[in-house]
């Protein structure tokens, strides 16, 4: 996993305020800004020309050069060993990509009678996809940036669940993208002489997932196309053609999360597992375990529910458990770095992210860089409490719905905050329960499956209870800000500054706003 980010200069060389000549600094100091994203390396392009580079120290900016076009790319390797950006046979079209195609291998088989095969990593496919029409066919995990030079065009494409992140903001002078906002507002006040508060507060947008846009550098214009590809909630009526009975939905449902911890896995030694203890991440973990090594992390306060489950099944399942009990002077510590990480301020999302950023700063100790979750199990199966009230109260069409909407739109509720979490420490997070064929089973079962007037979950227990110790496999839900107690944690540093629970936006507003600007 990785960062990339853009920059379009709009205006003309005449312009004494034109950004072209400051093009290449811009770019750097938001490489800069993303290197967490990517510490094995990095690599530019300006125009036509293109620097592969250690360290930022390494890189001389021209002086007095006009430039109008610059992306940029900081690597976490894990497969392969090019640098990016990549460009195909004929150097007509250069790719950059934070993510990972899981179907690489077999994409590439196809591919090399027609292309020259150049490197042994995965993103060189996503530019002969492109060249013959196929980007459909990539399965995996993704944001990236095409520049074709013969259209004068750039793309900027998201996996179809938005499991990766990309932002992108439109000004009168400049276009530019990113894998973080915070790239992008040293823009806004570097180029458009913003403070950092309106920065902060400026509509940034986000290219949704399953979409796709490009932009015309002749014209200055951009085009968004959306919802690309289509997903199937007919999985069993088209495969089966009639009423599928339980048990065989959850063979389908088992062989399609076997499949997807596969792929996730492959070419690895060993994962790291943001592990609550509870039935979704035992499940990853137990799954995992059988094609590589791994580390089971669980972070918590003192008497944390999920430690103690954690710890219990990690032993009883024979596999490798970490913990970390946060001591209470570390409280604030993680609070700004969590806050700074997913640049946002929001009491759910800070109090969640701060278990997922310990966890993945264990695995970094370890060497670890890519990490697993249960990320997107509630939403396919009806873990919450709040779709055992929809269905009692409106019936299982509006439940259907809601289920559907919630997956569709996880990216901004968990999945944007989960990979800046994991991504501030370098590492890598993958989330099998978003895999396109697991979704497409789990948003295609009856409802009667997933919960009733007492249990949730239930299909997906049922497949767990198979691997995982029941106790694990039948836990109630809880929610990991206080499971973990991560949400206390925040109440007692806003209690430090003198603010009370019923005035933890006032702390926000007052006291954490300000240190995130320093952090800035």
């Amino acid at each position: 996993m990785c960062s990339i980010n853009g920059i379009i200069v709009k205006d003309d060389d005449d312009d004494p305020s034109s950004c072209k000549k400051k093009i290449l600094e811009y770019l750097i100091n938001g490489m800069k800004i993303l290197k967490h994203r990517g510490p094995d390396g990095s690599g530019l392009m300006f125009d036509d020309e293109v620097i592969y580079f250690k360290e930022f120290s390494d890189v001389r900016i021209p002086v007095n050069k006009s430039n109008r076009l610059g992306i940029g790319h900081n690597r976490l390797a894990i497969v392969g060993h090019a640098s990016q950006p990549i460009p195909n046979e004929d150097e007509s079209i250069w790719t950059i990509c934070n993510g990972e195609i899981y179907n690489y291998y077999e994409l590439m088989e196809d591919l090399q009678n027609d292309h020259g095969i150049n490197t042994d990593t995965d993103t060189e496919v996503i530019l002969h996809t492109y060249e013959d029409d196929l980007l459909n066919e990539l399965d995996g995990d993704y944001a990236y940036c095409l520049y074709d030079k013969n259209k004068n065009t750039i793309m900027l494409r998201r996996d179809i669940f938005g499991v990766k992140p990309l932002f992108y903001i439109n000004r009168d002078k400049y276009f530019a993208f990113a894998s973080e906002k915070k790239a992008l507002w040293h823009l806004l006040m570097e180029i458009d002489g913003m403070s950092f508060e309106e920065a902060y507060n400026y509509p940034v947008s986000r290219l949704n997932p399953n979409s796709q846009l490009i932009y015309d550098l002749n014209e200055n214009e951009y085009e968004v196309e959306e919802n690309i590809q289509k997903i199937r909630v007919d999985y069993f009526e088209n495969n089966y053609n009639t009423n599928t009975d339980y048990e065989t939905c959850k063979k389908e449902l088992e062989e399609a999360l076997w499949d997807s911890v596969s792929k996730r896995t492959r070419g690895i030694d060993r994962v790291g597992i943001i592990y609550s203890g509870g039935v979704d991440s035992t499940l990853i973990a137990k799954m995992a375990s059988e094609y590589c090594d791994v580390i089971l992390y669980t972070v918590g306060t003192e008497e944390s529910e999920d430690i103690e489950y954690a710890e219990k099944a990690s032993k009883d399942m024979g596999l490798k458990f970490r913990k970390k009990i946060i001591p209470p002077e570390e409280y604030e510590k993680y609070l700004l770095n969590v806050a700074y990480a997913i640049d946002e301020i929001d009491l759910m999302k800070l109090a969640v992210g701060i278990p997922i950023y310990v966890a993945s700063e264990m695995a970094k100790e370890d060497g670890i860089k890519v990490v697993l979750s249960g990320q997107g199990a509630d939403e396919l199966f009806g873990g919450y409490n709040r779709y055992g009230r929809i269905l009692a109260e409106k019936g299982e069409e509006e439940l259907k719905k809601s289920l559907h909407n919630d997956v569709m739109n996880i990216y901004k509720v968990n999945l944007e905050r989960d990979d800046h979490c994991t991504m501030a420490n370098g590492v890598e997070l993958r989330v099998p329960f978003l895999d396109k064929d697991v979704v497409e089973v789990g948003l295609s079962l009856p409802i009667e499956y997933k919960l009733n007037d007492t249990e949730r979950k239930i299909i997906l227990r049922d497949v767990a209870s198979n691997y995982i110790p029941d106790y694990i496999a039948y836990r109630p839900k809880k929610a990991a800000q206080y499971g973990s107690g991560s949400e206390k944690m925040i109440y007692a540093v806003a209690r430090k500054y003198g603010y009370s629970k019923k005035k933890i936006n006032e702390f926000f507003e007052n006291v954490l706003m300000e240190k995130i600007r320093n952090m800035h």
